[in-house]
């Protein structure tokens, strides 16, 4: 079980994951499985930061790339890219969901003293997409707020759009 932190970010267990060459986590206990990247089928007029749907267990989940929502291209289908299915809050739905990551490293835990509020200054980025910044082994994790990082909204919806 996490506790939570005075500004909002969970302490606890989280599944680190790579991005782009940077470290993000999810907190462990939304995940349901980590899977080989899967044939992804596309799906006309989706958001662009949905890359299409995949066949779990006999359901259609939608797949995300968050690389796309985060404006910063497309995440690869290489070797060590991986699909990690989780639970998320769309709306006012809770749906399981697939996000892309470049590569999955390990379950870490994270330490209150080791996880802080984002700086406020210079990200592109709306700061409720990360629920803290925390470090392990000198480097540094993006904690995200999984729920927000899916919502399209505003201007990280259409610079998505221009990555397509």
């Amino acid at each position: 079980m996490s506790a939570q932190g005075d500004f909002g970010a969970a302490v606890g267990r989280y599944l680190a994951f790579e991005l782009g060459g940077q470290c993000f986590a999810v907190d462990v206990s939304r995940v349901e499985v980590v899977l080989e990247t899967a044939r992804i089928t596309r799906v006309p007029k989706a958001l662009p930061y949905l890359r299409g749907v995949i066949n779990f267990r006999g359901s259609v989940i939608p797949v995300a790339d968050l690389k796309i929502r985060f404006g910063e291209g497309r995440t690869g289908s290489g070797d060590g890219s991986r699909v990690i299915v989780l639970q998320a809050r769309y709306g006012s739905d809770d749906l399981t969901i697939g996000i892309l990551a470049d590569a999955v490293r390990e379950v870490i835990e994270l330490e209150s003293t080791g996880v802080e509020r984002p700086p406020q200054f210079g990200f592109r980025l709306d700061e409720a997409i990360i629920a803290g910044v925390g470090q392990k082994n000198g480097e540094f994790i993006v904690v995200l707020n999984v729920d927000e990082a899916l919502k399209a909204t505003g201007a990280q919806g259409e610079r998505a759009s221009e990555t397509r």
